[in-house]
């Protein structure tokens, strides 16, 4: 069975985490740990806390050890824990919820374990205390909805560490005969981990008791009684003061609960209480969905996780006069990651027809070169680093693409692997954007900040004012970028500088903020351009933003003006004016271009 199992505090839980991992067997245990704010604090205050809790779930997982796949790690943040679950549970359909409590009346996120088992958003097992030795585990039966949940955990477990599982059922002194145990239970009582069959008459709670001394553990369902105060009722409370592993099953309740009623679409009418709901949205985006490239830099694990997923993985490097940097950004790719880890499959150049020697240094260094112009000359060409990637769809193969800018100094191989991590590790992820500090050269000084003007000046306002579920991309127009061919062939590319604005706005319409992450990759040195190029940079990007604004929201577009003057200083107090066009062409989702589903068929 899938199963997520949520865990409060993993230094104490690797027991819960392996119980999940038994019940789940061959299928997949999502771990989840949900980080509660106060209303004193900003969810995005978390950050911190979350890669903490990140770092301890995966040394959890390396302790466990755990096969490729088995695990998948989710951190998130929430006003309300409990609430924070169920929507968790509602987005990834589990059938089993796992949680852990220590003794009755213990608080689980905020919620009691009563409240826990009253109203499970799915079929629930709650946990006290350790089954790492629990070898004979006693399951008591009285038919009903949860028995059936009960004897399938019970056996799970048992057969897991090689044991064997007792099923007993407990009739009361002067209760009428009931049915047996194979007609309570079916075929459940033939399950070769079940080597006894017991039937008493008696009191149930001592009863229990006195079977379970001769046991490890137990495992039993939560009262059937309809509005009961006491989910355990009087022969659970018996059991958990027991002292030994138990185990309380619940299945969910036919009644939905509210936090499954369809949510409304609409966001609230007032504009201070749409700012907050968006901001807490964002807020936990940005606690869940941003990482550091160092979380991925064990490259053996994502070799690993490459091969078990069957992916190619694919690195596009557009240039345009890079010959200054080109041998480097290839080498540092390639010794690294293709030599030593085999985790990029292919590598290529993508060149805007470069003036320089850009082309022959790549060759020289053994990648393939593609100069972009010549890619589907039947489409014509444009110029723009956009044209470029949209054009190597068609050249590169993997199924993960990334893309790295060939002007950085200070190239590192976390540009890839930083980039490639999330897309491995995290199956929901589609689309993934680096970011960093900026240092920018003033006068032949390196200045530790600076950089990233037109994102600073143009690209964050625009999209905190129009498209604010993105307002916490630190660097929305970053260079290094890389996402799943299934989405990025589904989408249109802009040829020139507004290619990133316009990917970024257009995976969130067609994905959603939660396919999106980001990853701090701490420092990145390029060549700075000037304010009169960064002008017509902003102007281009501005014009993608206006364009998908209007496609949204009804702003006429086609009024828009698509021609800039600029404006440059002369000589003494003259100013000289020209009048540049940077209209934004789009290209369309490259999958609607015959030639390109053609040499895919």
């Amino acid at each position: 069975m899938r199963v997520l199992v949520a865990v409060v505090d993993p230094a104490h839980e690797r027991g819960l985490v392996e119980v999940a991992m038994r019940l789940a067997e061959s299928d997949e245990v999502l771990v989840v740990s949900v980080i509660e704010v106060g209303a004193d604090r900003t969810l995005a205050e978390a950050q911190p806390d979350a890669r903490a809790r990140r770092r301890a779930l995966a040394t959890l997982e390396r302790e466990l050890g755990a096969e490729p796949g088995r695990v998948r790690v989710h951190v998130t943040v929430a006003r309300d824990g409990w609430a924070a679950v169920h929507e968790l549970v509602a987005k990834e359909r589990p059938e089993l919820l796992v949680v852990g409590w220590r003794r009755p009346g213990w608080d689980f996120l905020g919620t009691s374990i009563d409240a826990v088992l009253r109203d499970p958003p799915c079929d629930v097992v709650a946990v006290k205390g350790s089954f790492a030795r629990a070898k004979r585990v006693l399951v008591p039966v009285r038919g009903g909805r949860y028995a059936n949940l009960a004897v399938r955990i019970g056996t799970t477990l048992a057969r897991a560490r090689g044991g064997s599982a007792t099923l007993l059922h407990v009739q009361g002194p002067n209760e009428p005969r009931r049915a047996s145990l194979y007609q309570l239970l079916g075929a459940a009582t033939i399950d070769s981990v079940v080597d006894r069959f017991v039937t008493r008459i008696g009191e149930a709670a001592p009863t229990i008791a006195e079977e379970l001394e001769e046991h490890d553990g137990i495992v039993f369902g939560a009262t059937a009684r309809e509005g009961a105060s006491d989910q355990l009722g009087p022969i659970g409370q018996v059991i958990v003061r027991s002292g030994k592993p138990a185990i309380v099953v619940r299945t969910r309740t036919p009644i939905a609960s509210s936090l499954f009623l369809p949510q409304t679409a609409h966001l609230p009418a007032d504009r201070a209480e749409r700012s907050r709901v968006i901001s807490e949205l964002v807020d936990r985006w940005f606690v869940e969905n941003t990482f550091t490239s160092t979380e991925f830099a064990d490259l053996s694990r994502l070799v690993a996780e490459k091969e078990r997923q069957g992916l190619r993985i694919s690195v596009g490097l557009p240039t345009l006069n890079e010959e200054a940097t080109i041998a480097k950004v290839i080498r540092a790719i390639r010794t690294r990651l293709m030599t030593r880890y085999p985790l990029v499959d292919e590598l290529v150049v993508i060149d805007s027809d470069s003036h320089d020697r850009t082309r022959e240094i790549a060759e020289a260094e053994g990648v393939a070169v593609h100069i972009h112009q010549r890619v589907l000359p039947e489409l014509g060409a444009y110029r723009g680093k956009g044209e470029a990637m949209w054009k190597s769809l068609h050249v590169l193969t993997g199924d993960i693409v990334v893309w790295v800018d060939t002007d950085v100094t200070n190239i590192h191989p976390k540009f890839v692997y930083g980039i490639v991590g999330p897309l491995l590790l995290r199956p929901e992820i589609s689309f993934v954007k680096a970011f960093y500090r900026r240092p920018i050269n003033v006068a032949g000084e390196l200045q530790a900040t600076g950089g990233g003007r037109v994102t600073e000046l143009s690209a964050r306002p625009i999209l905190n004012l129009f498209f604010p579920e993105l307002s916490g991309m630190i660097q929305p127009l970053s260079g290094e970028q890389g996402g799943r061919r299934t989405l990025l062939e589904q989408l249109p590319f802009f040829t020139g500088y507004g290619v990133e604005m316009g990917l970024l706005i257009d995976v969130l319409r067609t994905s959603g903020l939660s396919s999106i992450s980001q990853v701090d990759m701490k420092q990145r040195i390029h060549r700075n351009q000037t304010l009169f190029a960064l002008s017509k940079m902003s102007f281009e990007i501005l014009q993608v933003a206006l364009k998908r604004v209007s496609e949204a929201r009804g702003v006429l577009w086609e009024d828009a003006n698509s021609t800039m003057k600029l404006i440059s200083p002369e000589d003494g107090d003259r100013f000289h004016l020209a009048l540049e066009d940077i209209a934004a062409v789009e290209r369309p989702p490259i999958v609607t271009v015959p030639a390109y589903r053609a040499a895919r068929t």
